[in-house]
């Protein structure tokens, strides 16, 4: 084994996507239970952000002749106002735990490797 097979399994899970490192250690359910969580999450909010959106085009549509910058600067501030932002709040906080409990969980597994393989040795 590697003795850096931990930091690369942390740096896969912080560089590329939470529970990259995970399956980079061959811990397949774990990693793909932590990239789930991440992609609903990420899916809720952009979800929500999308509702949000088509909730302000329908209270106020467009006319074809009033479609200018200031218009729609105007229906993004809308739609902005009413955004929930404590809802997106703690899921983005959610996405950051689970992305720093990834990053953990992957260096931990992969010394819990190095230690296994250092004792196999002996």
């Amino acid at each position: 084994m590697d003795i850096n097979l931990a930091t690369k399994a942390a740096l896969l899970s912080a560089l590329l996507f939470p529970g990259w490192g995970q399956l980079f250690l061959k811990r397949y359910k774990r990693g793909v239970a932590i990239i789930s969580l991440t992609v609903i999450g990420i899916l809720s909010i952009s979800l929500y952000v999308v509702q949000v959106a088509l909730a302000v085009l329908k209270a106020a549509p467009l006319k074809k002749e009033a479609v200018n910058f200031s218009a729609v600067v105007q229906l993004s501030i809308e739609a902005i106002k009413s955004l929930n932002l404590f809802y997106l709040l703690i899921i983005i906080l959610l996405i950051i735990l689970l992305w720093i409990f990834s990053i953990v969980d992957a260096y931990f597994l992969g010394k819990k490797e190095i230690q296994s393989a250092v004792t196999h040795k002996e």
